[in-house]
């Protein structure tokens, strides 16, 4: 069974590459543009998710 922790970091990673490829694809974004997507969606936006879920599940 997979943990929740896991299940939103595997759907923004996948989200977070998503973004990036299509971006590369259909728009003319530059590189560094595209990385710092990829950062924020895969590695930013999870652990904010997770912090908010943790705080409404201890309350």
């Amino acid at each position: 069974m997979v943990s929740r922790e896991n299940a939103v970091i595997l759907l923004f990673m996948a989200a977070g590459l998503a973004l990036a490829y299509g971006g590369r694809v259909v728009t003319g974004l530059s590189d560094t543009l595209l990385i710092g997507v990829l950062i924020f969606v895969g590695v930013v936006a999870p652990q904010l998710v997770i912090g908010y879920l943790d705080a409404e599940t201890s309350e």
